[in-house]
């Protein structure tokens, strides 16, 4: 087996992935996945361009497997809502280290894993993970139209734009119903909290743990963390993909200039699953090789499977803990109106605080693109007594003006970004997850975020706990 292609026409790998995307057998028709996107070395992205979704299972399905591309389902699913938790390495001084040394980089990594896996079994929970280039997706799947959904349903909320947006989809003839936003936003929530769990037991356990690509200072003289990345929860459901098993992986092929050159030439490799009985030696192996992988493709499903017993186990946690008090004061209040910003955040004097906070207010795109600068107005306006959801409603109105954003906020949602981001940091510190331990200058200095060494100012000064 020589090519991506000749490694896509094996049966079982097909099957694999059509499983995955919700389908039987070898049929593509039968796909749950709403939309499937294609990355490739050459071609880049397909099917993920800013002013479309996503390519249907029937155009896209045999198009980006025949070319030999990453293939990628949508989150967006016609007969359930599903839950991700992306795990992924990231070392800000050696981008490329888990592609040259991904054995080393992944038993970095296996604490965590079994960490992650405790936590969801605790709820009586098994996803089904991926092991990917960088790290471990876990996969659940939550059926629509029964009590469990409801209660998800129940647990989220969306603002009024992204209302108008799932509503704009069915003019298209999409059906996207406000419900399946509702129950996306609630399963990000139990994502949330699940982080939470997480990233306390694994506090003090060699390598820092993140949420969602935080920057680190050193540690053991290299910058180096794990994140548990919920970003896709800052985005409308139905732009946001997940790699597939059995999936090619060329995300770094053409990377050279982020992560080095002999990084880039690594070959391409194979997401696969992972179970309790195969190790992660074998998968760190088997993913650089097409015929053990469409081998191992014989004897494992991918089919993604229903948690909705252990998410009510779940749903009962998480409405115990702080973190749910929590978002409720984060809805209990609305973003002022864009009429009012020019009385409102608009007079705001941002120059009074230190540089690491007035530059990227000042120069917003695309300092605020950056979930680090994001966290450190956060953690300072909550000092200065804001409400969580009008720092987000600072934010937005940042993101809503004219700052060269192009038609980044048509396709995705500024209102969603900001309530998602600020909620998010925001959360961490409501139940003591985020003790600031890094909330300092020094910190600022190695993490490469400050902007004037010797300011005057003491981002000490700003811690809330």
């Amino acid at each position: 087996m020589s090519s991506l292609t000749d490694f896509y026409f094996h049966p079982e790998v097909r099957r694999r992935i059509v499983e995955y995307c919700g389908g039987e057998g070898n049929n593509f028709s039968s796909f749950t996945a709403a939309t499937l996107v294609g990355y490739g070395e050459e071609k880049h992205w397909v099917g993920k361009k800013d002013e479309e979704i996503g390519l249907t299972p029937q155009e896209g399905f045999e198009q980006i497997l025949g070319n030999g591309w990453d293939i990628f389902r949508s989150s967006w699913d016609r007969m359930s809502s599903l839950g991700f938790l992306d795990v992924e390495y990231f070392n800000m001084d050696y981008p490329g280290e888990i592609y040259l040394n991904p054995y080393r980089t992944f038993s970095k990594l296996e604490s965590l894993y079994k960490t992650i896996l405790s936590v969801f079994y605790k709820f009586n929970i098994i996803p089904l993970v991926i092991m990917t280039g960088r790290g471990y997706h876990f996969s659940i799947r939550l059926p629509q139209n029964n009590k469990i959904h409801q209660k998800i349903e129940e647990i989220g909320n969306i603002p009024s734009s992204m209302k108008s947006k799932y509503l704009d989809l069915k003019n298209r003839g999409l059906y996207l119903s406000l419900k399946q936003g509702k129950a996306y936003d609630g399963i990000g929530r139990l994502m949330e909290y699940v982080a939470h769990l997480v990233i306390k037991k694994m506090r003090n356990r060699g390598i820092p743990v993140v949420c969602t690509d935080l920057a680190v200072g050193m540690n053991n003289s290299v910058r180096e963390a794990i994140s548990l990345d919920l970003s896709m929860y800052g985005d409308p459901l139905h732009f946001r993909h997940i790699r597939c098993p059995f999936s090619t992986y060329q995300k770094h092929k053409n990377k050279g200039f982020k992560i080095g050159e002999l990084a880039a030439k690594k070959p391409v490799q194979i997401a696969l699953p992972r179970t309790e009985t195969v190790s992660m030696e074998n998968l760190c192996q088997w993913k650089n090789d097409f015929r053990k992988a469409s081998e191992y493709a014989s004897k494992v499903e991918t089919r993604i499977p229903d948690a909705s017993r252990g998410c009510e186990n779940l749903i009962r946690s998480y409405k115990r803990s702080q973190l749910y008090q929590f978002h409720k004061h984060f809805d209990s209040q609305e973003h002022d109106l864009p009429s009012d910003w020019e009385k409102t955040y608009d007079c705001f004097d941002f120059g009074k605080f230190p540089p690491c906070i007035s530059h990227a207010l000042s120069f917003p795109n695309d300092n605020l693109l950056k979930p680090t600068n994001i966290q450190t107005i956060t953690r300072v306006l909550l000092k200065e007594k804001w409400h969580p959801k009008h720092i987000a409603g600072f934010i937005r109105s940042k993101y809503e003006r004219n700052y060269d954003w192009g038609n980044m906020w048509v396709r995705n949602d500024a209102n969603l970004r900001a309530d998602f981001y600020v909620r998010l940091f925001a959360g961490l510190l409501s139940d003591g997850t985020d003790q600031e331990e890094d909330l300092n200058c020094i910190s600022f200095q190695k993490k490469g975020f400050c902007w004037k060494k010797w300011c005057g100012h003491s981002l000490e000064h700003y811690k809330v706990n």
